[in-house]
C-alpha cells in the first residue's frame, strides 16, 4: 500500500550500476530499506543521489509492505534543505555520528514517532544554530538511549559518585571493573540528562578531553545494554575535528 512519511537517511550502499539500497528511519514505518533504482545515472531527474546522503531529511510516498524487507518509494522530496551543515565540517561530522548512531541502535522496523521528531528537531538545530555545537553528540546519545529505554540515571547523588556503565547504577565506590564515569563525570552527565533543549546542553562548558572520554565511555555503555552495538565509523572523523576547536 502507498504511505506518507517524512524520513531521515541513515545510509546509503550502491546497488549495480545506477541504483542504490537506502537505510531510512521513517516517522511512520521506523527504519525501512528501499530499493531505489536508477538514481546514480546521469538521466536521474527525479531522485538524485544526493537526496539519500546520511543526514538528508526527506518528504516520501513509500509503496510498503509488511513481509518485505525491501521496499520502493513512489514520489520524493526534501522535507527539509540544510544552509549551514553542507559547508562546515564539524557539523558535517555531528550529522553523520547521530545517522550512524541511529543506524547501530534503531534494528527494528516499528514506529519511534517520539525519537523520530527528537532527531529531526536536532539535526535542524545543527543547521541553523550560532552557538556551539561541540556538545550535541553527547546531548543527542544521552536522550536517545533514554527514549529508547534504556537511559542513565538522570540524579546524581554526591554520596554515590560513581555510575556504574554495565548496571547503570550509582555507587559509593568504585567497582571492580572498569566500565564507570567517575564523580566529575557522572556529575556532568547528570546535567546533561537535565537538559531539555540542545541549547542548554551547549551552554556546559567542557573540554575537548572531556568530550572526548564521554563520548567513549557512552559508547561502552552502550555496548554494555544493546548486543548488536558496534564501534561507529564517525567516532575518529569527529575526534579529528574536535582537536581544531578550542577547548
Amino acid at each position: 500500500m502507498l504511505q506518507k512519511t517524512r524520513g531521515i537517511v541513515l545510509r546509503a550502499v550502491k546497488y549495480g550500476e545506477t541504483s542504490v539500497v537506502a537505510t531510512v528511519f521513517t516517522e511512520e514505518l521506523g527504519v525501512q530499506s528501499y530499493l531505489v533504482n536508477g538514481v546514480r545515472s546521469a538521466g536521474s531527474a527525479r531522485m538524485k543521489a544526493a537526496s539519500f546522503q546520511p543526514g538528508m531529511i526527506l518528504e516520501m510516498v513509500v509503496y510498503h509492505h509488511a513481509r518485505k524487507s525491501l521496499q520502493r518509494i513512489s514520489e520524493i522530496q526534501y522535507g527539509y534543505l540544510y544552509r549551514k551543515i553542507g559547508s562546515e565540517p564539524v557539523r558535517v561530522a555531528i550529522m553523520l555520528y547521530i545517522a550512524e548512531l541511529l543506524l547501530r541502535l534503531l534494528q527494528l522496523p516499528q514506529p519511534f514517532k517520539d525519537l523520530y521528531d527528537f532527531t529531526e528537531k536536532q539535526l535542524r538545530w545543527l543547521d541553523t544554530t550560532e552557538g556551539p555545537v561541540a556538545n550535541l553528540p553527547l546531548y543527542f546519545t544521552l536522550h536517545l538511549a533514554a527514549g529508547m529505554g534504556i537511559g542513565l540515571p538522570r540524579t546524581f547523588h554526591a554520596d554515590r559518585p560513581y555510575l556504574d556503565l554495565r548496571e547503570g547504577v550509582y555507587l559509593t565506590h568504585i567497582p571492580s571493573h572498569p566500565d564507570f564515569l567517575d564523580a566529575a563525570e557522572s556529575e556532568i552527565t547528570a546535567r546533561l540528562l537535565a537538559c531539555s533543549s540542545a541549547d542548554e546542553a551547549a551552554a556546559i562548558a567542557l573540554t575537548q578531553s572531556q568530550r572526548r572520554k564521554l563520548i567513549l565511555r557512552y559508547q561502552d555503555y552502550l555496548r554494555w545494554h544493546v548486543p548488536a552495538f558496534t564501534s561507529l565509523h564517525a567516532l575518529p572523523v569527529l575526534f579529528q575535528l574536535f582537536d581544531t576547536m578550542d577547548s
